[in-house]
């Protein structure tokens, strides 16, 4: 591979500069601020067409970083060849690789895993999944309470009044110094708030009154009377779209909150990707040491039979020392082995990893030696369509702007419409039936009508709002900004650490293929001396350090190529396709308690995001 991606990247752009192309220079006509209100206005509440708008502002940064990385050529080419340069020959696998693939402890029970059944272990059983899989279900919950606004509500009151009261004039009582009054009233109904704004309300009010007044007539009065009442904002409050801001703003809350699931859930995947691999990796190496020890074990036992002839006892007890330490190295090989077994039952939470006797995970997944080809520019832009948190910001974007949409409609003054229209009716003796028949019998409607104007003078809260929600639009679309730079970088250094953990495996394999040569030409020279009866102590001791350094070649290439296959999980992260690249949905259910739960399961469907592949 001739071109290597450049470390030093092109600067950090800022969204406001000239971008050096005429397109890029119309776009920044516009303020960061009216772009993001234009967009949504003309999307309206169509988030993918905000999206399309709000990212169409990245194509130039986009051209200019494939440019840059494609134009660049590593200090190391030389005649169009550089370090790491070149394949692993096609078919080529480590000798520990079928080992490390099968049992190891054949004193414990056996699981086997690979990493797409762990992710499906996960799905079913992380307790962290499943706290990741509320947040949406609890964000969903305010789409309810915003609908509420729009309940119809029944109400009831009721009163009990006893007055008596001294009177200074006659004409109230007709006499009687105190006036003396008894009276009981229950008004119920219904009332409602309309999607236009518009509050309704419909009493019926229904009580007694009677008197110690000569002038009250007649006496032990029933009355009753229904009420209907309209009120209808005019300018403040007024419209569709004001009054289903609440409604939108729980949605689209919601959305991002399934947005965040998805980051979480693709970050704790990474992790449990990663500790398989780990685990992959430490089974490698203890498969390694043990080999060491039990050669360096060999060697020392053909020294000892020569210690009388041309091995020194200092050689001889360095020779114990190298096997005590193969022995230690071992040894604690195989607790880091528990220790990445602890670590993925702790991400995976599955009962079955664990017994009583102990489990030894078999990884049955062998790792992947060949390059991934994903076109850089293909990284990039399906970085930018899919990354979660860049699906977040926008829609943070499309928030901020209803609610910048709301507080532009609460400069306007209050200007109420009312009408109220009613019926009543009154019978003596307490007949309740009758004074109900008298107010649709008797007489007609009465009505009341009108506007109620209110505006303050200076208007400052109002204005104070809308000015914060302009300048939260403007930051939001600088955070976003932010984001994409964040993203890219990720995509940018994970796309470049793929390619450079296949060219280290290619150059590691190197130096374990050369050091494998030494080890073999050196037991070529011991049976050669061997045959000939000349002294080989010297060839023996210096086997023992051979061994040693293929050893260390061996690990070297055993993290390398682990490495590479996690950084190709980590890709798939980085460019926002990692739960799709698993065919892994997520559907709503109900858990043992009726209460909704968020489901996570793997599919067969084949999912097409993972373009490149």
């Amino acid at each position: 591979m001739k071109k290597l991606c450049s470390l030093a990247l092109t600067p950090m752009f800022v969204l406001g500069c000239c971008t050096g192309t005429q397109a890029a220079s119309e776009k920044k006509q516009q303020t960061d601020y009216s772009m993001a209100v234009k967009a949504t206005d003309d999307s309206r509440l169509d988030y993918a067409e905000l999206k399309k708008r709000m990212l169409g502002r990245y194509d130039s940064h986009l051209e200019q970083l494939k440019q840059a990385e494609n134009g660049y050529v590593s200090v190391f080419a030389t005649d169009g060849k550089g370090v790491g340069d070149g394949h692993l020959p096609k078919g080529f696998s480590p000798w520990w690789q079928a080992s490390a693939s099968g049992k190891i402890n054949k004193n414990v029970a056996g699981v086997d895993t690979d990493v797409t059944s762990l992710f499906a272990r996960a799905l079913n059983h992380s307790s962290q999944i499943k706290v990741f899989g509320d947040l949406p279900l609890i964000r969903e919950t305010t789409i309810k309470e915003a609908e509420g606004a729009f309940d119809f509500t029944i109400f009831a009151e009721g009163s009990l009044s006893d007055l008596d009261e001294p009177v200074g004039d006659d004409l109230k009582t007709g006499g009687p110094l105190r006036y003396e009054e008894t009276s009981k009233n229950l008004q119920y109904g219904i009332k409602k708030k309309f999607i236009t704004g518009t509050d309704v309300e419909l009493s019926q009010n229904i009580g007694d009154l009677d008197t110690n007044s000569v002038y009250f007539n007649p006496p032990d009065q029933a009355w009753t009377g229904t009420v209907l009442t309209i009120r209808q904002p005019l300018l403040k409050a007024f419209g569709l779209d004001y009054n289903k801001a609440q409604l939108n703003l729980a949605s689209i809350d919601t959305l991002t909150a399934q947005d965040e699931l998805r980051r979480q859930v693709e970050s704790h995947l990474l992790e449990i990707s990663r500790a398989y691999w780990a685990l992959y990796m430490e089974r490698s190496l203890l498969l390694q040491k043990s080999r060491l020890a039990d050669k360096t074990r060999e060697i020392l036992k053909k020294m000892d039979r020569r210690t009388a002839m041309d091995i020194p006892s200092s050689l001889l007890a360095r020779a114990k020392s190298q096997v005590h330490g193969h022995e230690l190295a071992a040894m604690q090989a195989e607790y880091a082995v528990l220790n990445a077994q602890s670590k993925i039952r702790a991400l995976v939470n599955d009962p079955t990893l664990l017994n009583d006797k102990g489990v030894e995970m078999v990884t049955r997944q062998l790792p992947v030696n060949a390059l991934h080809t994903i076109p850089y520019d293909t990284v990039l832009q399906t970085t930018l369509n899919n990354r979660p948190e860049v699906a977040q910001s926008v829609r943070q974007i499309q928030s901020a702007v209803l609610r910048l949409d709301q507080s532009q409609n609460e400069l306007r003054p209050n200007l109420d419409l009312f009408l109220k229209t009613y019926v009543k009716g009154l019978e003596g003796d307490y007949e309740y039936g009758q004074s109900y028949s008298n107010q649709f019998e008797e007489g007609g409607p009465g009505f009341v009508g009108g506007l109620r104007f209110e505006y303050p003078l200076s208007n400052n809260s109002a204005e104070a709002r809308n000015l914060r929600k302009k300048i939260e639009v403007r930051q939001l679309v600088r955070q976003l900004d932010t984001t994409v730079e964040n993203v890219l970088l990720e995509a940018e250094v994970s796309y470049r650490e793929l390619i450079k953990n296949y060219r280290s495996m290619v150059q590691s394999y190197q130096i374990m293929r050369a050091d494998e040569q030494e080890v073999k030409e050196l037991i070529v020279s011991v049976d050669y001396l061997l045959a000939q009866n000349e002294p080989y102590g010297d060839i023996l001791y210096r086997l023992l350090d051979a061994n040693e350094r293929l050893t260390e070649s061996e690990e070297l290439y055993a993290k390398n190529e682990l490495t590479y296959n996690y950084s190709t999980y980590n890709l798939h992260r980085a460019m926002g396709i990692l739960v799709s690249t698993n065919n892994i949905a997520f559907t709503r259910g109900e858990d043992e308690d009726k209460l909704p739960r968020m489901k996570l399961e793997k599919t067969t469907t084949t999912n097409g995001a993972a373009a490149g592949q």
